[in-house]
């Protein structure tokens, strides 16, 4: 039963097909069973992983197409059909599925064909997909496209000019003083506008997800969270362990870099507005510009770094894979994406013309490639890694791509961006832990009011971001950040991902500087072992170390501070 060229795969998907599908493999689970060897289990499980490969692809390319353009009412209307029609017919069959096989005595047989970790996979993912939830993750679902819709909306004018979301934000790096604090205003100043609407919105989400765990005999949403991220190797209090380690050793140094971008800008302190701009290491807005010419220079850049890597890169641009420019309708933030059944891949950015553009293009494409280079893997559900190891190949390759990016900026400026790359990874650590302290308070404190959601957010800010002066003026926007964080209205639990894969890229570029061809072979056999393992399996094997070893956080930041010189 193959759905690539299926001779009954229909026009349209429909839940009516999916649970008739989904009806003729559960009705071959107690044959299967009761079969002497593994070979009906086998053959039923092949056909599943070809039925899940092409419901999750067709999910893919209607989520993509409306992204692009979500003033699209048609894109709009397959995209709601999908997801509160098909997805639950799925999600209840695959709940099915996956409790018959892991009470199957063809279990063992299954583990050691496809590798043990895809009944870890599937015994983290059952709970996730308890019928129980269906409604209710239909729900959130919809208060999820209401956020992501709203903010895509959102404009803003300033001097006279009608700006997206996005465009404003690249503002904020604006050599002028004026323009960026007027920038940083009208961004926040947009969600503050918002804030009822979007505070209505997370307080429904956050209910939602708290019946779901609460369904389950849980006393909160958190246990689910963790699960419906796939982790099987850690949990909340290995998270307080990380959250620890940053506070100990990288908030120090964030309150350094605060000081010294103060006195670059011969402030007094260090101003939320001023965040953007250090004079010594924000590049010039505009320094990606033409938009157009992005991906000629980004094709140059790969093939640098590795002819494989690049024949990957072309394959997409001549294949429309590559969804680059900002505009109006169009979603915010960036992804990567696949459509299995078709075996490809994609990528969705929102480039405005700033350096912020590389980082963003190089990241996703760090996605792409672990994508492509999984391809070989038969199981769908191990063919991308959990969400904390996904994020090592994309933040690897911003690392890995620094020395060749001289194609987007001169020598001096290449400098600047690389210690900015080292700056960011600080800040990046400092601010993750501050929505990941945020999410956990959050859901277990599930009835709590917008102003004291508001009120705590402001605490681990300070907590984990020391340093930064929210005096004054700067007071009405202390509290606004998390309104503009799509993780956490739409991934809840999904943020401290990128720390932990921040440790492994830094990691990945000191081993870049020492052995450029040996940190190659490494980043490419993370790529193509894709989700065959769990994220401290991948680093062990990978010759990484631990991101919840605390001496290892300590030696990252002696390395920045270094590279920044601030030791």
């Amino acid at each position: 039963m193959s759905f690539v060229h299926h001779p009954e795969r229909p026009e349209t998907l429909t839940a009516g097909f999916v649970e008739a599908e989904y009806a003729k493999l559960i009705g071959r689970c107690a044959s299967a069973e009761a079969a002497e060897d593994a070979t009906p289990w086998r053959s039923l499980f092949a056909d599943w992983n070809a039925l899940k490969s092409y419901v999750s692809s067709e999910g893919s390319r209607l989520r993509y197409a409306y992204t692009k353009d979500m003033r699209d009412a048609a894109s709009e209307e397959a995209e709601r059909t999908f997801r509160e029609q098909v997805v639950p017919a799925s999600e209840d069959a695959n709940a099915a599925l996956i409790e018959a096989l892991l009470a199957s005595q063809h279990r063992g047989d299954l583990a050691e064909h496809y590798g043990e970790q895809l009944v870890r996979v599937l015994e983290v993912n059952e709970p996730t997909l308890a019928p129980q939830n269906s409604a209710l993750r239909v729900k959130a679902g919809e208060l999820a496209k209401r956020y992501d819709k709203l903010v895509a909306s959102g404009e803003v004018v300033i001097d006279g000019e009608t700006l997206t979301l996005p465009r404003v934000r690249g503002l904020t790096t604006s050599s002028d003083a004026a323009t960026r604090r007027k920038a940083f205003e009208a961004y926040y100043g947009w969600y503050i506008d918002h804030r009822d609407a979007i505070a209505a919105i997370y307080a429904e989400q956050v209910a939602v997800r708290d019946e779901m765990g609460r369904n389950l005999g849980h006393e909160n949403h958190v246990r689910l969270g963790y699960a419906g991220m796939g982790r099987v190797d850690y949990g909340p209090a290995e998270s307080k362990q990380f959250r620890d380690a940053v506070r100990t050793y990288a908030s120090p140094l964030f309150a350094k870099i605060g000081a010294d971008q103060a006195k670059a800008l011969g402030a007094d302190s260090f101003r939320p507005w001023d965040r953007g701009f250090h004079p010594d290491l924000t590049l010039p807005t505009g320094v990606a510009e033409p938009i157009d010419q992005q991906l000629d220079k980004a094709g140059r850049v790969f093939e640098r770094l590795s002819p494989k890597l690049a024949a990957h890169f072309e394959n997409m641009r001549a294949q429309g894979l590559i969804d680059l420019e900002n505009r109006k309708g169009k979603a915010a933030g960036a992804y990567c994406t696949s459509f299995p059944d078709e075996a490809k891949v994609a990528i969705f950015c929102n480039s405005i013309g700033d350096q912020s553009d590389v980082r963003t293009l190089t990241h996703e494409m760090g996605h792409a490639f672990q994508g492509w280079e999984s391809q070989w893997i038969e199981a769908i559900d191990l063919r991308w890694p959990s969400l904390d190891a996904a994020e090592v190949h994309s933040m690897g390759m911003e690392y890995l791509t620094l020395p060749y990016l001289d194609e987007f900026f001169t020598p001096t400026q290449l400098e600047q961006f690389t210690r900015s790359r080292w700056k960011k990874a600080v800040e990046l650590l400092c601010y993750v832990c501050v929505v990941d302290a945020f999410q956990h308070w959050v859901y277990e404190n599930p009835t709590a009011t917008a102003d004291a959601r508001d009120a705590q957010w402001t605490v681990f800010q300070d907590e984990y971001m020391p340093g930064l002066d929210w005096s004054g003026d700067a007071a009405r926007y202390a509290s606004s950040r998390w309104y503009a964080q799509l993780h956490i209205f739409r991934y809840p639990f999904y943020y401290i991902d990128y720390a932990i894969a921040e440790t492994a890229a830094m990691q990945l570029g000191l081993l870049d500087g020492q052995d450029h061809e040996a940190c190659l072979e490494t980043y490419l056999e993370l790529c193509r072992l894709g989700g065959t393992g769990s994220v401290l399996e991948l680093l062990s094997g990978a010759g990484l170390r631990s991101p919840f070893e605390g001496e290892l956080m300590r030696d990252l930041m002696a390395h920045a501070a270094s590279v920044l010189g601030l030791d």
